[in-house]
């Protein structure tokens, strides 16, 4: 739970770390910090999908739902509201993190109902084959011009009369 609580807050102060990275003196050393804060970002993603369905296998599960999916739903507004409020690539992680916050918290709740049944649990490692995928799309999506180069126009053909 606690590395939970410093992947959200991750979430929310790492746009604090681009100026330093910015003011780096080097391309190359630019490169590599974004790349640090790109892996550490998707860390801070798995943690917050993977916590509650890690904690509401046992026994108890059913009993911790109710507060577990009330934080993460509550982590999630947070995220959409600065996404919100933020702009570029900020926001589109920001939004993102919401997304995977909100499927981690579905993919717990339906992991302890499985568990409470005695039914093996395919949900969580389903549900993060299907982020990873709709991740990579958005990031293909999200990295097409928006402008398609512009066509020539067309010009007429003369018709016979």
């Amino acid at each position: 739970m606690a590395l939970a609580l410093v992947a959200f807050a991750l979430a929310f102060t790492w746009p604090a770390l681009l100026r330093p990275i910015l003011a780096l003196r080097t391309d190359g050393a630019r490169v590599l910090a974004s790349t640090g804060i790109g892996v550490v970002l998707l860390l801070a993603a798995a943690l917050l999908y993977a916590t509650p369905g890690v904690l509401l296998r046992d026994p108890l599960g059913m009993l911790l739902a109710p507060p577990v999916a009330t934080l993460w739903l509550i982590g999630a507004v947070a995220l959409v509201v600065r996404g919100l409020v933020m702009g570029g690539a900020a926001r589109a992680i920001s939004y993102a993190l919401a997304v995977v916050t909100v499927c981690g918290a579905a993919a717990g709740i339906v992991s302890a109902v499985l568990a409470q049944h005695g039914i093996a649990d395919s949900v969580t490692s389903t549900g993060a084959f299907l982020l990873a995928v709709g991740g990579l799309a958005s990031v293909i999506l999200w990295a097409r011009d928006d402008d398609p180069e512009p066509r020539r126009p067309r010009r007429p053909h003369p018709t016979a009369v």
